[in-house]
């Protein structure tokens, strides 16, 4: 399956590289306070911002259509959604709702049938619908209206009043058609009408859709659980990329996800600067991994002499932490920042049971923008300031520099020197001179060495 987007190089460069700055459209919002104070960089674009306003304003400018998958709603929500549902209603907008068996709110669900809205439940597979994810005007041949909004949020009074979590809004096309086609898996039929005999939420289903997304100027990754393996191994390949830093904010982060915690254990090892953020309701039960960081479980242990992970046992509000988010080298820009975050908890019921949408944002400004919330609940959990990460070490000279990033078609180096690529398996794809046509090689990881260099390349169309 191919798209009609034009192909883009991007480089994950190990040493150094040459970094163009560009605007994208992907916004990021928190729903409680963040101090920009803790953090010079990139601010988010909003803070102390509740998913259901957010979502209303969305529907208010929907043309065509709005799809749902929620995991549960509340009477809370009621006072932005209600007015924006009948008003988009009225308008003649198309909705679509997956829910899960545990949504029981009975008043949302008379507006929806007093509305003549088709909604779904998830099948009793063995997990929960736990995917917060909307799109709007995704269905119609409109392109340029296509929105994506993807949260850790539920729309329920303790994640839109109290809890820390976090929502990124996105206008990619691209994206937003794969979600659509994800979705109809889910609602088992392309059109208004689900075919609850055909919808599938199994880790069966067929996995049609094009995993690596490429916008305007961000690559992006989506990924749904039940997780497949070869998908689940992207996820850990990409969380094994990163060179400097990883934060983390989670809400669970037990033993039973396992590769999580040896790949961050090999990180922190070998020297990286490795700090995380734990809701307090599931870090001290015994298959925490929290405990295990600070030496007190029986399992493997970390035990963070430098960086001790924080709990935020209540934020300001009395709520708890419940964002998913990962930042990988966000100071490192020739390091292939990314964020990984989405709905999905990081315990084998979130990789194997639920369903769970992940997306991993490749993009500088967007690891900045998620920096700023880490750095606010980081040091509001105990955690000392960030100000103490050492900056990017200057530039030698000397050092061999690939670029541009993204690039498009041609990879060039400076000084110009002769390198040798190699594909992921360390086969040998040839010695070539700057600058490098890539227009032929298939999409995929590469490796370039110059001389004692290794720069890890990736290719796509």
């Amino acid at each position: 399956m191919t798209h009609t987007c034009e192909k883009i190089t991007f480089l994950f460069v190990l040493s150094t590289a040459i970094i163009v700055a560009v605007a994208q459209p992907i916004e990021v919002y928190f729903s409680q306070f963040v101090d920009t104070s803790l953090h010079i960089g990139i601010p988010p674009d909003g803070w102390n911002v509740r998913l259901d306003s957010l979502l209303a304003e969305y529907i208010n400018t929907a043309e065509y259509s709005v799809d749902f998958c929620i995991y549960n709603v509340d009477t809370t929500a009621a006072r932005f959604l209600f007015p924006a549902i009948r008003n988009a209603r009225s308008r003649g907008v198309k909705f679509r709702m997956v829910f899960d068996p545990e949504m029981d709110y009975l008043e949302f669900i008379n507006l929806l049938d007093s509305l003549g809205i088709h909604y779904i439940y998830r099948s009793l597979y063995g997990g929960d619908m736990h995917i917060k994810m909307f799109l709007i005007d995704a269905r119609d041949s409109d392109t340029t209206n296509d929105v994506v909004i993807i949260s850790s949020s539920n729309l329920t009074s303790s994640n839109l009043l109290r809890d820390a979590n976090n929502t990124v809004v996105i206008q990619c096309p691209s994206l937003a058609g794969e979600l659509l086609k994800q979705f109809a898996i889910y609602w088992g039929d392309t059109g208004d009408v689900p075919d609850t005999a055909n919808a599938d939420f199994s880790g069966e289903y067929p996995d049609t859709i094009e995993h690596i997304i490429y916008g305007p100027d961000a690559m992006i990754e989506v990924y749904f659980s039940p997780q497949k393996d070869y998908n689940e191994d992207r996820i850990y390949e990409i969380l094994s990329s990163a060179n400097y830093e990883m934060y983390f904010a989670i809400n669970i982060f037990y033993y039973s996800a396992r590769n999580f915690l040896t790949i961050m254990q090999n990180f922190f090892y070998n020297g990286g600067d490795l700090r995380g953020v734990f809701g307090g309701l599931h870090a001290r039960q015994r298959y925490s991994v929290y405990l295990g960081m600070l030496g007190l479980a029986d399992e493997d242990t970390l035990n963070w002499e430098i960086h001790p992970p924080v709990v935020v046992d209540s934020l300001p509000t009395g709520g708890d932490l419940h964002s998913k988010y990962l930042i990988g080298d966000a100071h490192h820009p020739d390091s292939d920042p990314f964020v990984l975050t989405g709905s999905m908890n990081w315990s084998d019921r979130g990789l194997h049971n639920n369903n769970e949408c992940v997306l991993i944002i490749h993009n500088y400004e967007v690891a900045q923008k998620f920096l700023a919330e880490f750095a606010t609940r980081y040091v509001e959990g105990g955690g000392d300031t960030l100000a103490s990460i050492p900056e990017l070490p200057a530039h030698n000279e000397k050092i061999v520099k690939i670029f541009p990033n993204p690039a498009f078609d041609l990879i060039n180096i400076y000084p110009p020197v002769a390198a040798k690529i190699y594909d992921l398996s360390g086969r040998e794809i040839g010695e070539f001179s700057p600058p490098i046509d890539v227009r032929n090689l298939p999409c995929g990881i590469y490796f370039i060495r110059t001389g004692e260099d290794l720069h890890k390349i990736f290719i796509a169309k």
